[in-house]
């Protein structure tokens, strides 16, 4: 009896969890080179979440502080299913500028959104233990192109003086995670 009410529970925090109008948020993982050199430092170099917000989403991309000191992110390039429609970096101490709405190649990737971080001065520098949040309008979570190759970020400063392009594996939504360990929780507690 015990069991079966486990297995209720988590049916209902996973139905739950899928309707509620919650915010969605997606999570990126940088870890795979695309092109360029390997960055110093343990990998993911940088992880990113896009969360829903009124009217858009709010981004977060956290450079990890693992890396070598002198790596800094100049560019983060973003694929949605339709272009944003508008922008919002004030109070961020690292965006300069954002831009590329509509379409455009890199690396022979298409995106339509190009974020570009200052370079200089030096503590203007997105750098390893650095976030940078700001917001894109027009589009929501939803709309993001969650596949390999619709997230890249543009790393400079590597021990050799190169660069490297750096892509994250296909995203994992928090919502579906939620609903699978909730599942994953009543399987478990079923076979007790």
């Amino acid at each position: 009896m015990m069991n079966r009410i486990y297995v209720v529970l988590a049916s209902c925090l996973a139905a739950v969890l899928i309707s509620a109008p919650s915010q969605a948020t997606t999570t990126f993982v940088f870890n795979t080179v695309h092109t360029g050199g390997t960055p110093s430092g343990t990998p993911p170099w940088a992880t990113m979440t896009i969360q829903d917000i009124s009217g858009g989403v709010e981004i977060t991309l956290n450079h990890s502080p693992t890396n070598a000191s002198g790596q800094l992110i100049s560019k983060l390039h973003l694929k949605f299913n339709t272009a944003p429609t508008g922008f919002d970096f004030t109070g961020d101490a690292f965006v300069s500028s954002i831009g590329g709405f509509g379409g455009y190649t890199d690396a022979g990737l298409v995106f339509n959104a190009e974020i570009r971080f200052k370079v200089a001065p030096i503590t203007s520098r997105l750098l390893p233990g650095n976030s940078s949040v700001f917001k894109l309008f027009g589009v929501s979570e939803s709309h993001f192109v969650g596949a390999n190759n619709s997230a890249m970020i543009h790393i400079q400063g590597l021990a050799d003086g190169g660069s490297s392009k750096v892509i994250a594996p296909e995203p994992a939504s928090m919502l579906a995670l939620s609903a699978g360990l909730a599942g994953l929780l009543g399987l478990r507690r079923r076979r007790r």
